[in-house]
């Protein structure tokens, strides 16, 4: 019987060795022994899946989630304390500025109106008499003068005689007369001013009695609790018949054809909202209907807290009509104009260390062509695509493909074969 070998598994290993050593003799064909002793094909090519770059419209937006509210709602109180009458306004009524929403028992001051008008009536009568008095007083102060003057001539042409042709008697009474037409005239004076003093003081009774039929009137007017704003009646917590202070309040006026809503962002996007003009939010109220609004407001400030910053949009009024304060809204902050981009599917893209590359196949020939690594320069993301701002003849450009999937072992200018699937 021929003898057992003591080692078989040693010389398949030489025999291994040799092979090695005869391929290392020969140029190029260490990588094709040892993919062998692998178990691979070295003249394999790999197998891509590609999609063609194309040109989209794009948009640059932030998302962000809120809340409507109506720029200007009132809540209404009474001026006064009073009982109140019925009701007819309701919830959910339309009401302009200045409508009637409630009524107080007025009949005690409607009374002290009535009481300031008599007297008013009274005051006004006498300040007519005193107007009708002074001039009288007028009158005879005028009386007087002329008396006056006639007393002062009669002297003046008795003293210009001569001492034979009168006797001190008529001269005497000559001057008596004239004292008393003085006295005459300064009395009538006297009453003059006092019927002036008069008129004046009716007249000032008359503008106090007017005063106090203002306030009256004003009281009375504030029994009357009307609509500050025009709008809607949100709320309304009387009935009719409750007595109520100056701090229950009565009714919720809102208007609801001004509707804003506050969005908080982090400071971050303070460089992108800043040139942003439009706002496009949905709400579940009305499915996926599109609604508009426009940035009104960037807060000059940022919280230092939270580190974010205020914008405040304005619903457009064709669209505020459908809406109700209070609705939960998708918004989307429109913060550019409609572009053309190059966006590549986020399965085209790779991580490499800090950076993210693609690879793409220009002008294959067939179904084969030449792999090229491209860094990427990252616009806009959407939730599957990525912007490719690198893009030209050296770089991406519409009409390449893209590899979408066996991309991962890949180095530049690797030949590739695209997969027709």
């Amino acid at each position: 019987m021929p003898r057992p070998e003591l080692f078989p598994p040693l010389r398949c290993l030489t025999v291994l060795t040799l092979s090695l050593l005869v391929a290392g003799c020969r140029p190029g064909t260490t990588a094709k022994v040892e993919a062998k002793v692998k178990g691979a094909d070295p003249e394999r090519i790999p197998l891509v899946r590609c999609e063609p770059v194309r040109m989209v419209p794009v948009q640059q937006k932030i998302e962000t989630t809120a809340y409507l509210e109506a720029e200007h709602t009132v809540t209404v109180f009474a001026r006064v304390a009073g009982r109140v009458l019925p009701v007819k306004i309701d919830e959910g009524n339309r009401v302009e500025r200045g409508a009637l929403l409630a009524e107080l028992d007025d009949a005690e001051v409607k009374a002290s109106l009535r009481q300031v008008e008599v007297q008013l009536a009274e005051k006004r009568v006498r300040h007519q008499l005193a107007k009708l008095e002074h001039e009288a007083m007028q009158h005879r102060e005028s009386q007087a003068q002329l008396e006056l003057q006639k007393t002062i001539a009669d002297l003046g042409r008795l003293e210009g005689l001569e001492k034979d042709l009168i006797s001190p008697k008529d001269l005497d009474d000559a001057r008596y007369a004239k004292n008393r037409a003085i006295d005459a005239h300064r009395v009538a004076q006297f009453n003059t001013r006092k019927a002036k003093l008069d008129i004046d003081a009716a007249a000032q009774a008359i503008q106090e009695l007017e005063a106090r039929q203002a306030e009256v009137r004003i009281r009375l007017a504030e029994h009357r609790i009307l609509a500050p704003i025009s709008g809607v009646v949100a709320k309304r917590q009387v009935k009719g018949g409750e007595v109520i202070s100056t701090t229950n309040p009565l009714f919720e006026v809102t208007d609801t054809s001004r509707l804003v809503s506050y969005l908080d962002r982090p400071q971050r996007e303070l460089g992108l909202v800043e040139q942003a003009k439009r706002v496009v939010f949905t709400t579940d109220a009305y499915g996926d209907r599109k609604f508009h609004a426009t940035v009104d407001l960037i807060s000059p400030v940022v919280d230092r807290d939270t580190g974010s910053f205020k914008i405040r949009v304005r619903v457009v009024e064709a669209d505020a009509k459908d809406l109700r304060p209070g609705l939960y809204i998708r918004a989307q902050i429109l913060t550019e104009d409609n572009r053309d981009a190059i966006l590549v599917p986020k399965t085209a893209v790779l991580a490499d260390g800090d950076d993210r590359v693609v690879f793409f196949v220009r002008e294959p020939d067939g179904n084969k062509g030449k792999a090229r690594r491209l860094r990427l320069e990252a616009g806009i993301e959407t939730e599957d695509a990525i912007e490719v701002k690198n893009r030209g003849a050296k770089r991406l450009q519409v009409g390449d493909l893209v590899i979408v999937s066996g991309h991962q072992d890949l180095r530049d200018q690797t030949e590739v074969e695209i997969s027709k699937g």
